[in-house]
């Protein structure tokens, strides 16, 4: 699969016998089953080409009745070559908040009811420690954070848009991994997957000012830095404009959480300079949602 990598560190293996995907290196290596989908349907790697069309969030579509069960079909489809099957899936529900459940055994399975229990709406991010689950969560350029303790049998998913990143997403998970789980932060292995990068990622002086009061101004000045940048009339913007850095808030993130770096992996790949490959928003390539799905199973048992 031709993919724009941002460096040559090998984040990501790559699968295309069946419905394309891509898996982290890292939680490979432990046993954790996860993935993270593209637009592709099937990919040939003789001529290079790909049949594009997977969907796998209800999103776009004006009848969702009629559309569930072919979505089903699609997340069954990829959630079975990574030995599960949506029968186990907990989804989150991508409103942009830093609000992070506890799967119970009756969140399991819910992901066509229409609308969600209440206690499942508004919540972008997943842990739990039963066996076998399947957590799944959804993008179009906002990375996921996938987390594992395989020590405690316990994994969780984050979606992580610049709201939730601004709010410590990935933390509040780890919290409750900790409180829930009784994880210890450096025993846990956490991989952003990927997501819009910070050349294409163009914001407005409101997010600058947004990190310089939640964190600070020197975190602030890391993340964000301005780019030449033009107006829609194609007249330069004096100073410019701010551009965010996702994949490093995060990561920081992880460090001020008690996340080893070792046990770290940030993505390599852009959403919007692959939008070719992966649904963006912002390349205006938002037909569907690419999908991260992580398993609660690993090796270290």
């Amino acid at each position: 699969m031709q993919l724009k990598y941002s460096n040559d560190e090998k984040v990501f293996n790559i699968h295309t016998d069946e419905i394309p995907y891509l898996s982290v290196a890292m939680l490979d290596g432990l046993g954790v089953p996860n993935l993270y989908s593209t637009r592709l349907l099937s990919y040939d790697e003789e001529s290079g080409r790909g049949s594009e069309g997977l969907r796998t969030a209800l999103m776009k579509w004006e009848d969702k009745e009629e559309a569930a069960p072919h979505i089903a079909g699609m997340r069954d489809k990829l959630a079975r070559q990574i030995g599960s099957s949506i029968e186990h899936e907990c989804v989150t529900d991508q409103k942009h908040t830093n609000y992070v459940h506890v799967a119970k055994k009756e969140d399991i399975g819910l992901t066509w009811q229409e609308p969600r229990p209440l206690h499942l709406q508004y919540v972008d991010g997943i842990v739990s420690d039963i066996p076998d689950i399947l957590l799944t969560a959804f993008g179009g350029d906002c990375p996921p954070v996938y987390l594992a303790d395989p020590g405690r049998n316990a994994v969780g998913i984050v979606h992580a848009g610049w709201k939730g990143t601004l709010a410590r997403i990935p933390a509040v998970a780890i919290s409750q991994m900790v409180v829930h789980f009784g994880s210890d932060p450096k025993n846990i292995y956490a991989a952003i997957g990927p997501g819009v990068c910070r050349d294409c990622y163009e914001m407005g002086d409101e997010v600058y000012q947004a990190f310089a009061s939640e964190w600070s101004r020197a975190d602030a000045d890391a993340l964000l830095s301005k780019y030449p940048a033009r107006d829609e009339k194609g007249c330069e913007i004096m100073g410019g404009k701010y551009h965010l850095d996702l994949f490093a808030a995060n990561k920081l993130t992880l460090l001020r959480a008690g996340v080893q770096e070792s046990h770290i992996a940030v993505s390599n790949l852009c959403t919007m300079c692959n939008s070719d490959i992966f649904y963006s928003y912002r390349a205006g390539r938002l037909e569907n949602e690419n999908a991260a799905m992580i398993v609660n199973r690993s090796k270290v048992r």
